[in-house]
């Protein structure tokens, strides 16, 4: 019996990596840092952060986050169907070619199947293999998909304010009025190992698959490769807070998903799971709403007394300095900054020493400063907004 639980793991395994959407999801988060690259190089002149650290993003709590579901799976034994599987790979390779990753959420991959599930009737493609394919999609209980997606849509806000806001990119963007201002963008891709249990129906083609018998039920362990994107500008609020305000309302729309969705499993009602599903699409859509902030004043401006820290760039002096984004630097070397005195004038004051006054996020003053070496002046690694059409980084090259 453990030899073929160990081999029917392995048999899982391979599927999560002979799955093509495991490669294009990666390839996905690839892309996404290559852009916001360019993007830096267009704004900043400089890259703010590594291309590989998208990938590193899209696996590692990833994985973290499918290795404790897969614990908890083991425990409820969710089942699904090879058709409900394909029918979700499907939906999340069109939202991945099409750059939608904003609406790359669980709550709206799974919108797909849901109608699959209630409007689609098996038909005779001609080909048993994909005539095996569309098994069992006629006959799914709603109360399976309804708790599903309540841990996945948990799943993901635990990911959105844990992960998104740890490394944003900033961003000069044009405000209404045709000013240039400053933003943080997230573009987040998530691969999630997604556990599942799959009926030996659905597998009884495949001879050297290992199945595993469960009272009068076989089954096989299946991995899917599940993505969960995220995108937002944030303009009018400091990222970090943002983010993990954004990733709590998220988690709690989850939260309320797994709880009615085991309401429903414990009642055997299934209008209770579709309308689970149907809470889980329209609030995750209102969350999104929510945040668009299009309204909002800008946050990273130029104003006339200081100069507020767009970015830092990783490694840099400025890193070490205890800096952070959203605070505002009042004077460098005793010389007040603003419109009409950039920072580099000011450290010319003093090439070997920097002090700056710099206002915290609840306006109080606390100094920073650091010896200079080598004209690390021109390298201190901030980036701000400037009047002009490109910001100064304060200098990376």
């Amino acid at each position: 019996m453990m030899d073929t639980i160990g081999l029917s793991i392995l048999k899982g395994l391979l599927s999560f990596l002979m799955h093509p959407l495991t490669y294009i999801t990666l390839l996905g988060a690839f892309i996404l840092g290559l852009s916001r690259v360019k993007r830096d190089r267009r704004d900043f002149h400089t890259r703010v952060h590594d291309v590989l650290d998208d990938l590193v993003f899209a696996i590692v709590p990833g994985f973290i986050m499918g290795a404790i579901f897969m614990i908890v799976n083991l425990f409820l034994g969710i089942t699904l169907p090879l058709s409900i599987t394909v029918a979700l790979s499907i939906a999340g390779f069109f939202l991945l070619i099409t750059g939608q990753i904003r609406f790359l959420s669980p709550a709206f991959v799974f919108i797909l199947p849901v109608l699959l599930v209630e409007f689609y009737t098996p038909i005779d493609l001609g080909i048993e293999r994909l005539n095996s394919i569309q098994n069992g999609i006629d006959s799914v209980s709603m109360i399976t998909p309804a708790l599903l997606v309540g841990f996945l849509v948990l799943i993901e806000g635990i990911l959105i304010s844990r992960n998104a806001g740890k490394q944003t990119s900033p961003r000069l963007v044009e405000s209404k009025r045709g000013k240039l201002v400053g933003a943080h963008e997230v573009q987040k891709l998530w691969l999630l190992p997604l556990f599942l249990f799959i009926p030996a129906g659905n597998v009884e083609a495949l001879s050297w698959w290992p199945l595993l018998q469960f009272g009068d039920q076989a089954y096989s362990f299946f991995i899917l490769p599940f993505p969960i994107g995220f995108r937002k500008l944030i303009h009018h609020a400091l990222p970090l807070p943002e983010m993990k305000n954004n990733g709590r309302q998220v988690a709690l729309l989850g939260g309320i998903g797994v709880l009615i969705g085991f309401v429903s499993y414990f009642l055997t009602i299934e209008w209770l799971a579709l309308l689970t599903l149907i809470l889980m699409a329209v609030g995750r859509a209102a969350i999104l709403l929510l945040h668009r902030g299009k309204n909002k004043a800008a946050y990273f401006n130029e104003r006339n007394e200081g100069l507020v820290i767009l970015g830092i760039l990783p490694e840099s002096p400025a890193d070490q300095m205890n800096l952070r984004v959203g605070e505002v630097i009042s004077k460098v070397n005793g010389v007040s900054l603003g419109r009409g005195m950039d920072l580099y004038t000011a450290l010319q004051q003093n090439a070997a020493f920097c002090k700056m006054e710099v206002l915290d996020f609840n306006g109080e003053v606390r100094f920073e400063q650091k010896a200079l070496y080598n004209n690390t002046h021109h390298e201190l690694g901030l980036l701000f907004v400037k009047d002009h059409r490109f910001s100064e980084v304060v200098e990376a090259q």
